[in-house]
């Protein structure tokens, strides 16, 4: 819009040799400040100022809202959790966000992290090596590029960056190997050695693992079971799942059983249902320690964590159902394509077709 011509109007900037006069556009001419004093200005360092001049930017000297990355990573937390994101993906972001920081060695303002120094990043040995010195898998590499992405894009969106310098940033070809799992005389056997203990603690470590073998549900899902989710009348239990997506989970007439038992001594609904020694809520930590004790004993030498048994599960419905969409179902994934590692044949069973050829 036009503005009147003022006698206290005048651009300052050296480089503009324009000189005010009525009718001209705006930014060249600003109104007296006293009489709007909402208008800021962020003045050009060598212009003159006198009583009756206004200083003006120069052209291109805009001001950015600026931010430091630790302050950026904060926010981009608290946006995480917004998002229902679990405690451990939240864990695993801030740990790939953070090898970032500390590369640069100092806290920078985030509008200095431009393309060619995020690559810089990528190809340096803090982010290609593991804190003892082993080389990254390519899918550990690529889940971090994806925290990265997902970072800066927060970044942009939220308006605290103009341009998104991860949008150059792309995930390496990695090949999917089929998930590590226990045989079936495995499982048998550590489910076999568990059992043959009778004391508070062992039943409930049996009860723990056959729940993960017999449905799959996640560690976190299963430590944060309390005895109201479990409803026998319904062969269910209710869960809260990847993204707090709540959902039911059947139960087979082995499970119930367990279940009926251990529950006789559980009255109050809202009580966790798996306890530590300390009588609080176990923890998810506590699980796996169980695990390796109870796998060493059953003389089961295979490298596995809990999430094995979920892979488990997950192998042994596939092979006697054949119905892809049933295991994503049943393992709670958002895409076929998630579930579709499971259909990968092991080498076993690579080896007997073509056998038959």
């Amino acid at each position: 819009p036009r503005v009147p011509h003022s006698p206290h109007i005048a651009h300052s900037c050296p480089t503009s040799s324009r000189k005010p006069h009525t009718g001209q556009l705006w930014p060249h001419v600003l109104p007296n400040p006293a009489a709007f004093p909402f208008i800021l200005r962020e003045p050009c360092r060598s212009a003159r100022t006198s009583q009756n001049r206004v200083d003006l930017p120069c052209p291109g000297s805009v001001h950015r809202h600026s931010m430091k990355l630790s302050t950026a990573i904060r926010r981009f937390d608290c946006q995480l959790r917004a998002d229902g994101k679990s405690p451990h993906t939240r864990a695993v972001y801030l740990r790939d966000l953070r090898l970032l920081a500390k590369w640069r060695r100092r806290d920078v303002n985030i509008s200095t992290i431009t393309p060619a120094k995020l690559a810089r990043f990528l190809t340096s040995r803090i982010f290609t090596h593991t804190a003892s010195g082993k080389p990254k898998a390519t899918i550990s590499i690529n889940r971090s590029k994806s925290a990265l992405r997902s970072f800066f894009r927060f970044l942009t969106d939220a308006g605290h960056l103009n341009a998104n310098p991860a949008r150059l940033i792309r995930s390496a070809p990695a090949s999917q190997r089929p998930p590590r799992v226990l045989t079936h005389k495995e499982a048998r056997a550590l489910l076999a050695t568990i059992k043959k203990h009778r004391t508070p603690i062992a039943k409930r470590d049996h009860l723990m693992f056959s729940l993960l073998l017999g449905t799959g549900i996640r560690l976190a899902s299963l430590v944060n079971l309390n005895v109201g989710d479990v409803d026998l009348g319904s062969g269910t239990i209710r869960i809260n799942g990847k993204g707090n997506v709540e959902r039911l989970v059947f139960l087979n007439r082995r499970l119930k059983q367990l279940l009926k038992g251990y529950l006789a001594s559980h009255a109050d609904t809202s009580d966790p249902l798996f306890l530590s020694l300390r009588t609080r809520r176990i923890g998810a930590r506590q699980v796996e320690l169980r695990l390796a004790y109870w796998l060493e004993q059953a003389g089961v030498t295979c490298r596995c964590s809990v999430h094995t048994l979920r892979h488990t599960f997950a192998t042994r419905l596939y092979q006697k159902t054949g119905d892809l969409l049933l295991v994503k179902r049943a393992l709670g994934h958002s895409r076929i394509t998630t579930t579709e590692i499971y259909t990968h044949p092991c080498d076993a069973t690579l080896k007997q077709a073509f056998q038959k050829l």
